[in-house]
């Protein structure tokens, strides 16, 4: 398999071309016809292809046949694009010679490789949508917002990638394919401290210990159940979701594990408040950060439900996991269960790990991931997709609690920005501490989040629209 940066490298100027044209044109929609608008999208879109799955499920990489055709597009559409006070116009005079070239190219691809032109048009034509949801603790819970807005716009995800608050959050909105606003109201309304969040001595398996135990099947199993009414796996959420957490090598931990399990207790007095006087030491969390992220070769990237073995496991485990906080939360399957614990051994053992922890420290906000598992052919075989990232953990110099924390995702944020179609980082948010909010504040930061994602949203619903396909040449 290609890399994922070869990938990106090949496909990002494809899509940036298409974005400014579909920014002009919504700036000015009577600027251009329908018919114009669909054969420049046609042409750009059919010069990225790089890889098309046939209708006998064959992938076929047209990579090397594509490239000289497709620096042609992207010179010529780059350059005329580059007029910006012609608007479109200075595309649309190139367009001619662009369609019977692109007609021509799509031609030679179709007699000479074993792909069916249903196919070929299929991946120009149409696309996946892609979410992905950071990590951020309670300063996740305005992603319902971000639900609520695609839900308007009838934006469907193809699949969910998930850190943490957003494993856990892109979980529910995975339950079912439409959104069920309904769903996250209830659980909202049921949380409670102490059923979440227990102290005292815990044992400690496979996750890192921790003061805090979190215990997200006893507060949110009833809600993730399905027919049989065991709680789903991973691989049997409507939406395909796929949840990052870190595996850590023995190498990693340089510490006893009592070091990790008592960090914070003299932050946390019983009932589950946290001491005012002493909150401050949650940001020394980002001590144990540093000493992971200083040794990324003990760091294992660990994906649920696209890593071999983990689609059978419970969905809530895979986002408990993801979620688990260095020092502050530690999830662990404390139930009499063998079948997740074979699967997690396997795991284990596969992959050379001792400990999960929160997946933030290997990836926060998991574009790459999508990207990934789209040029894999993971979405039923569609690699022209759509990323759109959502942050709720962006660097806030005035948070002096968290922006160490802060500081050390962004150094994995930014490597994941690229691959993303758009990126939005949430300029207000919860408190991360604010782990169980009550409603009327999740739908505070619910409307934060649609008031900030609502100028994203023309442009997000313009390039999942579907467009026609150049006809044959009369």
């Amino acid at each position: 398999m290609v890399s994922s940066r070869e990938l990106l490298e090949h496909r990002k100027p494809f899509e940036e071309l298409e974005a400014e044209v579909l920014e002009r044109y919504l700036a000015d929609p009577r600027d251009l016809g329908g018919r114009l608008l669909a054969g420049l999208r046609y042409v750009v879109n059919f010069a990225k292809l790089t890889t098309i799955r046939n209708r006998d499920g064959q992938d076929v990489d047209v990579r090397d046949a594509m490239r000289t055709h497709a620096w042609k597009v992207r010179d010529i559409l780059g350059r005329s694009l580059g007029e910006r006070d012609e608007g479109l116009w200075s595309a649309v005079r190139e367009l001619p010679d662009l369609v019977a070239e692109t007609r021509a190219k799509r031609t030679a691809i179709l007699e000479h490789f074993p792909i069916d032109k249903a196919s070929l048009e299929r991946e120009v034509c149409r696309r996946q949508f892609v979410l992905v949801l950071g990590g951020g603790g309670g300063a996740g819970y305005g992603y319902a917002g971000i639900f609520t807005m695609l839900h308007r716009f009838d934006i469907q995800p193809s699949l969910i990638c998930g850190t943490s608050i957003g494993a856990l959050l892109g979980s529910f909105r995975a339950r079912s394919k439409a959104y069920d606003a309904a769903l996250l109201l209830q659980a909202n309304k049921s949380l409670s401290w102490n059923e979440i969040f227990h102290l005292g001595p815990e044992p400690s398996r496979y996750g890192l210990p921790a003061t805090l135990r979190l215990h997200l099947r006893a507060a949110l199993g009833d809600f993730m159940r399905g027919p049989t009414q065991d709680v789903l796996t991973i691989g049997e959420l409507a939406v395909p979701m796929h949840i990052v957490a870190t595996g850590l090598t023995v190498d990693a931990l340089r510490h006893e594990l009592d070091y990790y399990e008592h960090f914070l207790d003299d932050v946390v007095k019983p009932g589950m408040v946290f001491r005012t006087g002493r909150v401050s030491k949650v940001g020394n969390v980002a001590q144990i950060l540093k000493e992971f992220a200083a040794n990324p070769q003990n760091l294992r990237e660990v994906v649920f439900g696209r890593d071999p073995g983990t689609l059978e496991m419970d969905c809530i485990d895979c986002a408990g996991f993801s979620a688990s906080v260095p020092g502050l939360l530690h999830y662990d399957v404390h139930r009499d269960d063998p079948r997740m614990t074979h699967l997690l051994d396997a795991l284990y053992a596969e992959r050379g790990i001792s400990r999960l922890t929160e997946g933030g420290v290997v990836n926060n906000v998991p574009a790459r991931v999508g990207f990934r598992s789209a040029m894999e052919g993971r979405l039923d075989g569609h690699r022209n997709v759509c990323i759109y990232a959502v942050d709720c953990f962006r660097p806030k110099r005035t948070s002096w609690l968290f922006y160490p924390l802060q500081q050390i995702a962004r150094a994995n944020v930014v490597k994941n920005i690229p691959y993303a179609n758009i990126y939005l980082p949430l300029k207000r948010t919860l408190s991360p501490l604010n782990l169980v909010p009550r409603v009327r504040d999740v739908a505070k930061a619910s409307r934060w989040a649609m008031d900030e994602s609502a100028p994203h949203m023309p442009l997000l619903a313009e390039m999942m629209r579907p467009f026609a396909a150049l006809r044959e040449d009369r």
